[in-house]
């Protein structure tokens, strides 16, 4: 579900570097919310049912291991009893993760 705003927040402090600077590093990916963005960039292009999105996933994770980086990933838990009425709205309204 995320925090409402972070991006905006974060703005000022964010920094774009190339690739190679993540080499021989520890790199923490949110699984869910890579598999999200993909599933959004390949919608337009193919079925869902191709599963392209599994191969851009591939590509990302081969380029950060030919780098020698050590992979984290972290998954959707179990919602905190805080958010669950949010959830709860939005899974009713039908409203897709990572868009308001």
């Amino acid at each position: 579900m995320g925090v409402k705003n972070l991006w905006d927040i974060l703005e000022s402090c964010k920094k774009t570097l190339p690739l190679h600077h993540l080499q021989n590093k520890r790199v923490c990916i949110d699984l869910s919310c890579w598999i999200i963005q993909l599933q959004n960039v390949n919608k337009s292009h193919c079925a869902m049912r191709d599963k392209v999105y599994l191969r851009g996933l591939f590509h990302r994770l081969r380029a950060l291991i030919a780098l020698n980086c050590s992979i984290i990933f972290v998954a959707d838990g179990s919602i905190p009893s805080i958010k669950l009425a949010t959830y709860r709205r939005r899974l009713k309204l039908g409203i897709e993760a990572g868009h308001p």
